[in-house]
């Protein structure tokens, strides 16, 4: 005969951890914070594999960690605006493909009606891809083809990588002013791979 009425299963009463004895609260708060911090991280993790949404939701978490005002771009699924000082912006546009961008890739054709429809004199146009994921960052292939790079720095737009924003947060967590700079010489390069300096590249 089952004489459980139900009560045992799902989460404890509210006024369990009164009942607990003294550190069961303080133990509890710490697993709690813990497990925010893990989640966290994780999601900035996403910096370093992930593509398209995943990856656009990562890059705009990670420029309001570094103190921007950045949201997802109205009307475009993988674009990112970032407001900088002086009216300037930069719009991140996040690539949907995990292969090397080439010269007949459709982030092409994106970034380019990004220049002719929402872009203005004082914004950088940056595209932002993750290869081949599935290789650690050290190992993976060149982001974007001879073409398309060629193309892409006639047309003044920057390349970055996933794994290079995931250095521009790591360098945040103690240096947020250093890694604000970065994003400042991010807006100013005009056209290519965007390069982190000696010993932030992943």
């Amino acid at each position: 005969m089952n004489t459980h009425d139900g009560a045992d299963a799902g989460e404890p009463p509210d006024w369990l951890a009164g009942e607990m004895p003294p550190g069961y609260q303080t133990r509890l708060l710490e697993i709690k914070r813990l497990s925010e911090d893990l989640e966290a991280m994780d999601r900035f993790g996403g910096l370093l594999w992930r593509v398209g949404e995943g990856l656009t939701d990562a890059v705009r978490d990670t420029f309001v960690a570094l103190g921007f005002d950045a949201e997802r771009t109205p009307g475009s699924a993988a674009a990112v605006t970032v407001k900088l000082w002086d009216r300037r912006r930069l719009l991140l546009h996040v690539a949907t493909t995990s292969k090397p961008v080439q010269k007949k890739s459709p982030e092409l054709t994106d970034v380019f009606l990004i220049l002719n429809e929402l872009a203005e004199e004082t914004d950088r146009v940056v595209l932002v891809t993750n290869s081949t994921p599935e290789a650690r960052p050290s190992e993976r292939t060149t982001p974007v083809g001879p073409e398309a790079l060629d193309l892409l720095q006639r047309m003044a737009v920057n390349v970055m990588t996933g794994p290079s924003v995931f250095a521009l947060w790591l360098l945040a967590l103690d240096e947020k002013d250093r890694a604000r700079k970065l994003v400042e010489r991010l807006h100013d390069q005009d056209g290519g791979v965007f390069q982190m300096p000696a010993g932030l590249a992943r």
